[in-house]
């Protein structure tokens, strides 16, 4: 039941993206309500495919890279509906949806493994896992508002702005929404540091404190609390904030993805089990 479901899923991602385009060649103020229902049929059965194994394991779905890159494309489609609602970007579905198709495609070709471990249950665990992911996905639209700040900034710059200058949202809306997910991301990110600090504590034995991946999310969030605190006092802003935060979500995919194949505890590779 679950592949069935996350291949509709896919099925009306891909056909909510393609309904996406005509608003982006020919100029409208909103994304057309047929793209719109689509996606929202798609994310609803996304969430009932993750609803159908949650049920089954009795805690939240993410159990391995294929179930964590669901999970995170998850969330990531229900941010681009808050997001969209909010600010009203057509153009934001180029940035985020593509990517949430990528993901969605990759859970659903890789294989099920067992997820069915005693060893991902747990308060603590469930805490640093939604947590964790909260915060990725927020830093995530802190991302997409970096890049939209970046090419919209060059287009003014150019004097001569291209046709898709006018499909971006203004400076002022990139960099509202740029600090918004910013200011709201790394709570989210700093409670599943902690959380998973207390988990791993008790249930881990030997120098855990060296694991790759917790070197690693300590590293990125050094990042992001300087990237915060930075933009906070005004010291950093503009292109310069927005280069970092590039910069910064790419961190975050090397240490959700690349550095997890290194880790033993937190590792991906069947001897060892996965957490995100």
């Amino acid at each position: 039941m679950q592949t069935i479901l996350l291949g509709l899923a896919l099925f009306l991602y891909a056909l909510g993206i393609a309904l996406t385009i005509p608003s982006l060649t020919r100029w409208r103020p909103a994304l057309p309500p047929a793209a719109l229902g689509a996606l929202g049929l798609g994310l609803a059965a996304h969430a009932a495919a993750l609803g159908v194994v949650a049920s089954a394991i009795h805690r939240l779905p993410v159990f391995d890279v294929r179930s964590a890159l669901s999970f995170f494309s998850f969330l990531a489609t229900a941010a681009f509906f808050f997001v969209y609602l909010r600010y009203r970007i057509p153009a934001l579905g180029v940035f985020m949806l593509p990517l949430v198709f990528v993901l969605t495609l990759i859970s659903a070709l890789r294989p099920e493994r067992d997820f069915n471990n005693p060893a991902f249950r747990g308060g603590w665990l469930l805490v640093h896992i939604a947590s964790i992911f909260l915060g990725y996905t927020a830093f995530l639209l802190t991302f997409v508002a970096a890049l939209m700040y970046l090419i919209q900034e060059r287009e003014l710059k150019s004097k001569k702005p291209r046709a898709f200058y006018y499909r971006l949202p203004s400076l002022e809306v990139c960099d509202n929404l740029y600090s918004h997910s910013l200011i709201f991301g790394l709570p989210f990110l700093t409670l599943g540091i902690l959380t998973g600090f207390v988990w791993a504590s008790r249930k881990w034995t030997g120098p855990w404190q060296l694991d790759p991946k917790i070197l690693a999310s300590l590293v990125t969030w050094l990042i992001y609390l300087v990237l915060f605190s930075t933009r906070l006092s005004g010291t950093w802003r503009g292109r310069r904030s927005a280069y970092v935060a590039v910069f910064a979500f790419a961190a975050i995919m090397v240490t959700f993805l690349g550095v997890s194949v290194l880790s033993g505890p937190h590792g991906y590779l069947p001897q060892f089990g996965s957490s995100p």
